[in-house]
């Protein structure tokens, strides 16, 4: 086998290892073993370690099982990918963004390429001010490299959920950064949600749309921003890695996540509640989890079923692509496994009935070929007439 098969099968075997690994500084030694041999297999083929050929070795690493067959295809795909990377043109970063606003490229695919994450203040530079204001693909780009460089997406995020943002010291953190378009991004933020309730959010029923719901567990929280309506940003484990997530919530269910979140989710509690019941406290409060109790809030013990908001282009209801979630319902992990052990039956008693009204093609199929009526419930199984009865009426829901 050579080199870089061998690696590729260590490639592999790492991989596993650290999905089976819990959180902590085990894990975090396997994420780091993991990305260096993702930058070795790529770099010999002279591939960056960017999004799309990363994303080959993630497909990778999917597969149930790894043999001769499968490591002779990943390189063939890596060998394909470098072959046509190496021939393309050169294109600087400027190049790249002048094309993508060109071309109207999403942003969700041009700020991977270019290096920077998918944060919504990114998203507003190249959609907002790029492609409708039309800003000079240099200013976007130098901004993009000063916030990378600050490591400001995080504050800015917070920040935008304060309603006097201004005189908050994220502002002026953000300001003594160079942060250029920080009141652009927040007043552009403020005018998209002026149209929203101010108080109880509309249901997906009331606002006409049928959400995809999905359930989340493991969640590191970092920051709380709440008011009326609440704010978790944090992080879930996504593969090797974390990918940030924002989940908005009512106060009482941030209540419910905190009581789940054993001693450090009580202490926040109660600092929350000495904060409200100071009557000059600034509304939204921000509370920086890590900054102010040591360490992120960790919610093991629940499961949250959430979805993300959709808006209306045309006549279509399109979901949002930031990561941003409702919860629509939080689980302890009894009523989790007891929900899942339900689907399981539910999924088991619809194959049941599948097979059932199946029964009753097979006894037609046998009545055609002349064997007799009573032969032909024996052979299919439907000698009961009860059992008759419904094979016919669930084979009629098919036609």
């Amino acid at each position: 086998m050579d080199q870089l098969k061998l690696k590729l099968q260590q490639y592999y075997q790492q991989y596993q290892k650290l999905e089976k690994q819990p959180s902590g500084k085990a894990a975090d030694k396997e994420d780091d073993s993991v990305q260096e041999l993702e930058n070795d297999i790529l770099t010999q083929f002279g591939l960056p370690v960017s999004k799309r050929f990363v994303q080959i070795l993630h497909d990778f690493v999917n597969h149930s099982v790894v043999n001769e067959q499968l490591l002779d295809y990943v390189s063939k795909k890596l060998r394909t990918a470098a072959r046509k990377y190496l021939l393309s043109p050169v294109m600087s970063d400027i190049e790249l963004l002048t094309q993508a606003r060109d071309q109207k490229r999403s942003p969700y695919d041009v700020l991977p390429e270019l290096g920077y994450p998918t944060y919504e203040y990114a998203i507003f530079l190249i959609g907002e001010l790029l492609y409708r204001r039309n800003m000079a693909p240099q200013d976007i780009l130098e901004e993009l490299k000063n916030v990378q460089h600050h490591k400001s997406w995080d504050d800015l995020a917070v920040l935008s959920k304060v309603h006097n943002y201004s005189s908050h010291q994220l502002y002026a953190k953000l300001k003594k950064q160079q942060v250029r378009f920080v009141d652009d991004f927040i007043q552009q933020l403020r005018r998209q949600e002026v149209a929203k309730p101010q108080n109880k959010r509309l249901t997906p029923a009331e606002e006409g749309y049928k959400p995809n719901y999905k359930t989340i567990s493991k969640i590191q929280v970092e920051d709380i921003v709440f008011d009326d309506n609440t704010t978790l940003f944090g992080k879930i484990r996504n593969g090797r890695s974390y990918s940030r997530i924002t989940i908005g919530l009512e106060f009482s269910e941030l209540n419910q996540l905190l009581m789940s979140g054993g001693e450090l989710g009580v202490e926040i509690s109660n600092a929350i509640k000495k904060r409200l019941a100071n009557r000059a406290a600034e509304k939204p409060l921000v509370i920086d989890i890590k900054a102010e109790f040591g360490e992120a809030l960790k919610l093991d013990n629940c499961y949250l079923e959430v979805y993300k908001p959709q808006h209306k282009e045309g006549d279509k209801w399109m979901e949002d692509k930031d990561a941003f979630y409702f919860v629509d319902k939080i689980l302890s992990k009894k009523e989790f496994e007891k929900k899942a052990k339900e689907e399981e039956v539910k999924e088991k008693i619809q194959e049941c009935l599948e097979l059932i009204g199946s029964s009753y093609v097979y006894y037609q199929r046998l009545r055609r070929l002349g064997i007799t009526e009573e032969e032909a419930k024996l052979r299919a199984g439907l000698q009961d007439e009860l059992l008759f009865k419904l094979s016919f009426y669930l084979s009629k829901l098919k036609d």
